[in-house]
């Protein structure tokens, strides 16, 4: 999947069969094993076990983590692999946002951790509709929060953390490493569907994703690593905001003429029902603006 070299390869347990399973239940996921792949600058990322891609970054002395996966099980998965590229410590974890599928796997790490995250993901960490599994995160709720943006020096390392709008949540953060031009990005970036997953639950919005993918591609970072799925190019995601930013004015236009859902899903050529790959309950890209297009209208 990955054009950079694979490090290790273990006992992985399962990838996420959708973005964000609405209930504790693994057994309907498919298994691919933990792998752990080598960027440059000590950065890797970790994909595999349940739940997102996690970042690695080793620095002076100790180790940062980007997205702690789903399950305490696959946290410690992740330690595993840490211990695999260094005998340094992991000391912090930073989170891209509050989805269970990348704060779950937190209490398969060390307490005592610095744990940093956009200040609308921790409110969404504490949460209790945001943590169907019961998984006690007492312990690693964020110590540390961003609002915009953050330049900072982590053990050495060099990060700006970003958030520019509400998105796919409203507590989104962009992790970049300028001296690396590696951005890891959550699941803003995520092509597992034709159009971005929006959580309007976790106040996401389809404006704000299109002005936080601006942001992102501004970047121009040599690599991208989403929430989900294998490395990404500028010029893929260019792509993915050119389409979405379309299909949103269009979608615009035919709320303007007062088109119900179900004409303008026709009109689109969609299914009525949700695509597969949504999750059950998650409403898809045009059913997200129209709620929000038609909310603002009224």
């Amino acid at each position: 999947m990955s054009r950079y070299k694979t490090i290790s390869l273990g006992v992985g347990l399962a990838v996420m069969a959708a973005l964000v399973p609405l209930t504790p239940s693994l057994s309907a996921q498919q298994f691919l094993p933990i792998q752990t792949h080598a960027l440059n600058g000590g950065v890797y990322w970790v994909e595999g076990g349940v739940g997102s891609n996690s970042g690695v970054v080793i620095g002076k002395d100790g180790v940062i983590v980007i997205d702690a996966k789903q399950t305490p099980e696959s946290g410690k998965a992740v330690m595993a692999e840490v211990a695999k590229l260094t005998p340094k410590p992991v000391t912090h974890v930073i989170l891209t946002h509050s989805n269970l599928d990348h704060v779950d796997g937190l209490p398969g790490f060390p307490k005592g951790l610095t744990i940093i995250a956009q200040e609308n993901c921790k409110q969404q960490m504490e949460h209790p509709r945001n943590n169907p599994q019961n998984i006690d995160l007492s312990g690693y709720i964020p110590t540390k929060t961003v609002a915009k943006k953050e330049s900072m020096t982590i053990d050495g390392v060099r990060f700006v953390l970003l958030h520019w709008a509400p998105a796919h949540t409203s507590g989104d953060l962009i992790v970049y490493l300028p001296d690396q031009k590696i951005a890891f990005t959550g699941d803003i970036t995520v092509m597992r569907l034709p159009y971005p997953l929006i959580h309007l639950e976790d106040e996401g919005s389809s404006a704000g994703w299109v002005e936080s993918m601006k942001g992102i591609v501004a970047l121009n970072a040599d690599t991208y690593i989403p929430g989900h799925g294998g490395s990404q190019t500028t010029a893929e995601l260019q792509q993915r905001m050119t389409n979405t930013a379309a299909r949103r004015e269009k979608i615009k236009e035919l709320v303007a003429e007062h088109k119900s859902l179900e004409e303008i899903k026709k009109e689109l050529g969609e299914p009525l029902a949700p695509p597969a790959g949504a999750g059950p309950g998650f409403p898809a890209f045009t059913e997200v603006v129209y709620k929000e297009l038609s909310k603002s209208r009224s």
